[in-house]
């Protein structure tokens, strides 16, 4: 008989969208990651893009 599955185990990430976690996945994939290395790398850089940008609509020309 076959062993009953264990519950998903939740990753040290919190609160991950359904197309985060794919193309977290997929990025894992691509670069040798593990998911939860991708998601952390795809997160700094998307608060480094949001920090950026409010930085720059702070100037005014």
């Amino acid at each position: 008989m076959a062993k009953k599955r264990s519950k998903l185990e939740l990753s040290g990430v919190s609160a991950v969208s359904p197309a985060e976690a794919y193309e977290a996945a997929y990025f894992a994939r691509k670069c040798g990651l593990t998911r939860d290395e991708a998601l952390k790398i795809m997160r700094e850089a998307q608060r480094s893009a949001q920090v950026t940008m409010s930085a720059s609509t702070g100037r005014q020309n």
